[in-house]
Order: C-alpha cells, then structure tokens, then sequence
C-alpha cells in the first residue's frame, strides 16, 4: 500500500507521433497554471483521517510560487484543502485548467490523499476520495472518479497540446472501502496499478516499492510525507548533483533512492521512478536553495492556506459602488448563503444570468459559472452522502418530503447545463438528477399511498442503470421499492446487486437484512446484519433490522438488547422505539412499552399505528381516559378506521356512556357490518338489562362467524344472562 507521485509528460501511449522529447522545467513552458490539491480531513468520519495531505499540497503550492518553481502568480494556481476540496470543486478547478490552456502551456495538477478502488470490476473505476466522499459507494458521486482524471489529461495534452504535470499521493494505509475484496487486493493498491495503467509509458515517481507503506510524520518538515519533504528538497536543487543548475529527472531519482530509505530505516520505502531519465524537472535557484534547510524548519503545517475555488473573491477594478459590482457581490453572497436556486429572486443562478452579459464583469464570468456549478454539485451531494451513511436528520427530510428534495434534480440539471454537454461530469450529473427524481416519486407515493407513483419510481430508476450499470444506490432504491410493492423476492435481487457494485456498503447489507425478514429466511438475515456491522458496529440501521430478525423469531432479549444498541447509535429514530415498545409489551412490561411508544410519538408525531397500540396498552394499563384519547387521535387522522371506533364505543361503556356508545356503533356498522361490531352491539344491550335484544343481537355475531367463546366466558357485561338457557347454548353448555 504505497504512496507515489506521478509526473506525466503528456500522453505518448495515446499520441506516439508526438515531438516532445523531454518536460520544460516547471514554470518555463507557455504559461503555467496548476490545480493542487490535499485531503487529510473527510466529511464522512469513517473515511480515515490523514495527517498531512494537505500540508504537502500546501507546500507543493508553495513551491510553484517561489522562483525554484516558476513563480507563478496566484491567478494561476487553483489550491483546495480538506473542506473545499470537495468533487464539485475538483471537477470546476479541473475545468478552468483545461479551459485555459493552449498550445505550449504547462498544466500541473497535484493531488495528495486518498485513493481507493471499491470493487475489481472489469471497468475498473478507481477513485480519488475528495472531502465529500462517501465510505463507500463511490459510484454515487464525491470520490473522483480516474477515468475523469484520464479524460482531462487527454484533453490538455492531444486537444490543447499542452505539456502535462500530473502529481498524485493516493495511496495511504487506512481501512476503505476498498479494503475487504474478495480477491484480497486492496484497493487502494488497485487504484494504483490503474493509474499506472492509465498512464503507461509516462515519467513516473512512485513513493515506494509494491506492498510497502509511505511514511509521514512531524520529523519531516514539522509534518509532510518523507517522499514529498524530499521530493520538493530534490526539486529545489539538493538533487543537482553536477551543479548545472538543473535538476533531471535521473538526479531526482538517485536523490530519491539514498535519502528516503535512510530516512525511514529500519522500515522499507524504496522509491521507484520509470521515465525518461533526462527530462528536465526544475530550474535551480541560487537564493531558494540555499535558504532550503531554513525554510523547511520553519514552514507552517496548521493554518488553512487559501480557501476553496468557488470561495475566491476576484479583484475588482471597477467602481465598487456601480450597480453591476453591487450585483457581482450580491451574487456571492448568495453563493456563501447557499441561495442557489430557490426561491429565484435574488439567488445565485438568476444574478448570474443577469451578470453573464455585463462587459464590466467579462473577465469573471467563467469562475462565476464554474463557482455556481460547484455549489449546486455540493449541496445535493451532501444529501446523498447523508442518505448512504442512514443519517437519521436526512432520513426525517426524506420522510416529510423536505421540499430540498424536489429541489436536487433541478441542482444537478443546472449544474450540468452550465458545464456543458461536453464536459466529463454532465452525463453523471443528469443521471444523478434522474436518480433523484425517482426518490421523489417514491417519497410522493408513500405519503400519499399511491402504489402507481411507484411504478413510475421504478421506470426512472430503470433509465438511471441504463445511463450506468454500476450505480449501486439505483440498485439499492429498486430494492426499497420492490419491498414497498410487497416484492420481497425481487428486492433481495436487487439488493445483491448492489452489493455486487459496493460490497462494504452497510445501508445495501442492512436493507438485504430487512428483506430476509420479510422472506421469514431469518438466519440470512442475521447474517447479513452481521456483515454489516462488521463493517460499521455503529450502523442503528442495522442493530434495528437485526432486532427485527430476533423479533420475528420471538426471541424476545436478543431483539430488545439490538433495539437499546440501535437507540444508543441513534437515539432519534422512532421507528427503533415503536419496535421496541412491542417487545415490551409482548414480555409483559407495558409501562415500559408506553413509554417507549410514546418516545416513538415524539419523534414522529402522527403515527396511526403507534397512537393505536398506546390506546390499547392504556388501556390494559387501567388508563381509560388516556386510552380514549390515543383512540380518538387515530380517527382523527383516520376517520374510517373501524378498530378505533370500536375501543372508542367499548371505552364509553366502560364509563357507561350508552348515549355516545350508540352513535359510535352506529359508526361501525356503517363502515362495515362484522360480528365483531354485532357482539359489541350486543354487550351495548347487556349492559343495560336489555335481555332480548341482547341474545337476538349475540346470535347474529354468532351466525355470522363471532366464535371468541373464551371472550364470552370472561367478559363481565354478560354475568346476569349466564343462567340464561339461550346464553348457555351459545357457550355449547
């Protein structure tokens, strides 16, 4: 699992034709821009976290600043670290490079991080991890997929013909997603073998030898990664052995080869380097190299350095106060407010189609274009990572119908219209956007119970695997709803599916888990359970579907401690609580079943279910009063749900209100004629001595199927006919 650089001279596998013979020292050909990048901090907290990706890309940018580096200028260097470094910013700085360049201009991109290869397809999609991926699932947007970073090479070096400079550190030890391949390759070793697949026949500087770790730590320029910290030593002169001033790429890899491994003995990290040993690397600097070892000593690793690409505020030279700057910074205002869209007046896309034809701000129209992009990438993706983590704020948003979500299709289709149809990211942005318009649909039929809606649901999610048949969050939502059309079978294919494409994917494992169940295949299903908390012991999710497992099996204490551990992970998930409170209740223990059925209530007011099952538990609690209103609460949402009529008439002859009891049975048979509301009908005479029409009445529900005997023997309305011969007969005596 080693770290490794790579500079790549442009494409000669690609383009064999081509006359470079050798790279122009950094800053020297044309004009040189770079994008430098450095991840160490993920938003997802199970991404582990790196020490200092973002100090390396930090002083890589440095470099390309000071004279050894070609002093580029800031207009030229494009620098995202940890939080604004996300796939939105990536994909718009990578944008504006290939944009900019032309003919015998220099790109150089730099990325230090994580890289990963989830599953070894025959695709093979690796990824780079930006700070909004997600753990897994890569496929569902914030990793950077390598093949883009293919497709913009391609461009800048055939298309632009510029000379290329490509830099990545992604291979870090740490536990991803990657990690527990069947075939037992990492994968973040598979990623990269693709980039040196990718990038074949290219000058190349791999940070160490096959199945060995790269090093980093304080002891190396207060914080760096000892190939980097050397690296850029080699790049500033120290690798100039013959003193001419310029620094080959065969010193740089003799420099590299004695000074790293010593520097690690007694572990091993031997640094490989493939390429044309006389290319040129850097130009030295007198003044930079001797300054070096003071320079090192004291350059800072803590502070954040420049900000985000969509975050830069472009100097102005026009009158501040003209109403087109008023409306320039209006518009970044509404970036940094996250006023995207909605409403219209005054957000960031409607100013920006105002200002895209003012000649004051020409010179800024592509960053606010590629800014806007980035934003309106970022806040839907935040939401998809949310969803793949079972964040259970999002899960809430999810079941209300936040109106964000009807949103995110609009945010990915006008992302994907201001880049372009030509750009690497529209085709995953418009498949994104369908992907969510079929979440809507199905969000829209639970609500409204409309089982055609999910129908159509399925239909879009059909053209999101026609668009890409690796979207493993697609496969995943076919399986919700196949389960929610009662086609258990089908879901757990789905399901599979998913997995297949994201194998660490805990939610797609938890939903698997759910579908077993519903099979009764209950050992699959603790099984699955199992694998996904071996990948996540804090999932809720799945301690919740595991305790469902143990429910359905009527193994009371296992299901109850799974539902306290899913309630410890995520102690605001009421649908945990209303399945606990039926363990309770079926050990026994219904004041503790009422509280937690009432812990459900809170989270999520308006849960028929859980409003009926506190009238009965109430009720059997000797609650009357309370019990009646839990039961009048269900018919207020559900004016014809019979069951709550009938305990609200059984509770008025408790309290032998016989006045309210009729009109209520009056209410039940109207909303159907069943022996269960005929012997409440016949109860309602026999508790006020009404001897005849309460036989005539119980004969009826008798006739009609009433056969609950132990119910008659029991219930006390019934005490003065019980010597009563026609009574008895109806008892069988």
């Amino acid at each position: 699992m080693c770290r490794f650089f790579l500079f790549a001279a442009g494409l000669f596998l690609l383009m064999p034709h081509t006359a470079w013979a050798q790279l122009n020292p950094m800053g020297q050909a044309g004009v040189t821009r770079a994008v430098v990048i450095g991840v160490s901090e993920f938003q997802n907290e199970r991404i582990p976290r790196l020490h200092y990706a973002h100090a390396d890309a930090r002083a890589f940018a440095d470099f390309l600043r000071s004279k050894a580096g070609g002093a580029l200028p800031e207009s030229q260097i494009k620098l995202l670290l940890n939080k604004d470094a996300t796939q939105g910013q990536m994909a718009a700085a990578l944008t504006w490079l290939m944009e900019e360049s032309a003919a015998g201009d220099q790109a150089i991109i730099f990325f230090s991080g994580h890289g990963d290869m989830e599953t070894q397809t025959f695709v093979k999609h690796g990824f780079l991890l930006t700070y909004d991926a997600p753990a897994s699932t890569y496929m569902a947007g914030g990793a950077f997929p390598i093949i883009y970073l293919q497709s913009i090479l391609q461009t800048l070096s055939i298309h632009k013909k510029a000379q290329v400079v490509l830099i990545t550190d992604a291979c870090h030890a740490g536990k991803l997603a990657g990690s527990n391949t069947e075939n037992g390759m990492q994968g973040t070793q598979a990623s990269v073998q693709q980039l040196a697949e990718q990038y074949d026949n290219e000058v190349r500087l791999l940070s160490c030898q096959p199945n060995e770790f790269s090093r980093e730590g304080r002891q190396w320029g207060g914080g760096h990664g000892v190939f980097t910290y050397f690296l850029l030593d080699g790049l500033q002169g120290l690798a100039d052995v013959n003193e001419d001033k310029t620094v080959t790429l065969l010193e740089l890899q003799r420099y590299l080869e004695d000074e790293v491994p010593s520097a690690v003995a007694p572990e091993s990290q031997i640094p490989v380097v493939f390429g044309n040993k006389g290319v040129k690397m850097a130009q030295v600097h007198d003044a930079t190299l001797s300054a070096l070892v003071a320079q090192r000593a004291t350059q800072p690793t803590d502070e954040e350095g420049l900000k985000g690409f969509a975050k830069r505020t472009p100097q102005t030279t026009t009158d501040p106060d003209s109403l087109v700057w008023a409306m320039y910074r209006q518009f970044q205002a509404a970036l940094a407010e996250q006023h995207l869209l909605f409403p219209t007046e005054n957000s960031a896309h409607s100013l920006y189609l105002r200002l895209r034809q003012a000649p004051a701000v020409a010179a800024h129209h592509q960053a606010m274009r590629l800014s806007l992009a980035a934003a309106l990438q970022d806040e839907a993706q935040r939401a998809i990572n949310d969803y793949l983590a079972t964040n259970p704020v999002e899960l809430r948003r999810r079941w209300s119908f936040d109106a964000r979500y009807a949103h995110y299709p609009d945010y990915l289709n006008t992302a994907a219209e201001l880049l372009g149809k030509d750009h690497f990211m529209h085709k995953e942005l418009t498949t994104r956007a369908l992907y969510f318009s079929g979440i809507n649909l199905r969000m829209q039929g639970e609500r409204e119970r409309q089982r055609e809606l999910y129908d159509q649901a399925v239909g879009i999610q059909h053209q999101v695997l026609a668009l890409d048949s690796m979207a493993a969050y697609s496969y995943n939502e076919l399986g919700l709803l196949a389960r929610r059309r009662g086609q258990f079978d089908e879901s757990i294919v789905h399901f599979q599916r998913a997995l297949q494409h994201s194998p660490t994917w805990v939610l797609a494992l938890t939903n698997l888990c759910g579908s077993y169940v519903d099979t009764d295949d209950y050992l699959l299903a603790e099984s699955a359970c199992q694998q996904a908390l071996r990948h996540d012991s804090t999932f809720a999710l799945a301690h919740h579907n595991q305790g469902a497992a143990y429910k359905a099996q009527q193994l009371w204490q296992p299901a109850l401690a799974a539902y306290q551990q899913a309630i410890h992970f995520a102690p605001d998930y009421p649908t945990t609580y209303s399945s606990m409170a039926e363990v309770y209740y079926q050990i026994g223990e219904k004041t503790a079943a009422k509280a937690a059925w009432q812990q459900s209530l809170a989270l999520q007011p308006q849960q028929e279910e859980v409003l009926y099952n506190l009238g009965i538990v109430t009720k059997e609690l000797g609650l009357p009063d309370t019990a009646r209103y839990y039961f009048q609460s269900v018919v207020a949402l559900t004016p014809d749900d019979r069951d709550a009529h009938l305990e609200i008439a059984y509770l008025q002859m408790g309290a032998r209100d016989f006045e309210g009891a009729a009109a209520t049975l009056a209410t039940v048979r109207e909303l159907g004629d069943a022996p269960d509301g005929l012997y409440a009908q016949a109860r309602w005479h026999a508790l006020q001595g009404q001897t005849q029409p309460a036989l005539d009445t119980l004969e009826q529900a008798f006739a009609q199927g009433f056969a609950d005997k132990a119910l008659l023997q029991s219930d006390t309305a019934w005490n003065a006919l019980r010597q009563n011969s026609r009574f008895q007969a109806l008892l069988g005596i």
